[in-house]
């Protein structure tokens, strides 16, 4: 998780926000890896779309265009609950499972729109890093505080987060198809059991 630049290197000197700078061609390899980290959530919306068309019946085109429609992933996130809600209001562990399954998208959503919309930067004493802040901090004085380090373990994390919810995802279009691999409820028991989920179901509870 990064960590406050407050904690990490108080003293640091830093450069932030500034036009035509560019911090990630000082660190080719932390870029490479942050887009990847953008793409993963790419690979996270295409499910999401896959859920909602499947919670329609299968391939459908205006659901597609509906769904598509949407602005921003609150609304998307909205519609796929209340489809399902309609849909799964008879199986009450699926749509607590789907539902479970949404709040880790709402998480996730976050790490990706600090790295889509936070200000970059860098500092000389921390050649291993990347610098991101809240452009929102940034009005008044720059506290620190607001200033997170990003390193490679980081932007590793929030890919693999992502990977692992497409993989959720997937798993719950195989039961929503009453694929055979879900014969006795055995996807459904998978997906309950990741930590993730299980997680997300106590807090509801």
């Amino acid at each position: 998780m990064p960590q406050p630049l407050s904690r990490v290197a108080p003293d640091a000197s830093i450069v932030i926000g500034n036009a035509g700078d560019r911090p990630l061609a000082r660190h080719p390899d932390l870029a490479v890896l942050a887009i990847e980290a953008v793409a993963s959530w790419s690979n996270v919306e295409s499910f999401m779309l896959g859920l909602f068309v499947e919670l329609f019946g299968g391939h459908n085109a205006l659901a597609t265009e509906v769904f598509l429609s949407l602005e921003g992933q609150a609304a998307k996130s909205a519609a796929i609950a209340a489809a399902a809600a309609s849909v799964l209001k008879d199986r009450v562990a699926e749509l607590s499972v789907l539902r479970a399954i949404l709040a880790i998208v709402k998480t996730n959503e976050k790490d990706r729109n600090k790295l889509a919309h936070w200000t970059w930067g860098d500092s000389p004493n921390l050649p291993d890093a990347l610098l991101l802040v809240d452009p929102r901090t940034t009005v008044h004085e720059l506290d620190r505080c607001d200033v997170y380090v990003y390193r490679t373990q980081d932007f590793l994390a929030i890919t693999q987060a992502n990977d692992r919810l497409c993989g959720y995802g997937l798993r719950f279009r195989f039961i929503l198809q009453g694929h055979v691999a879900n014969r006795g409820g055995h996807l459904l028991a998978e997906l309950a059991a990741e930590q993730d989920i299980q997680d997300r179901l106590a807090r509801r509870q």
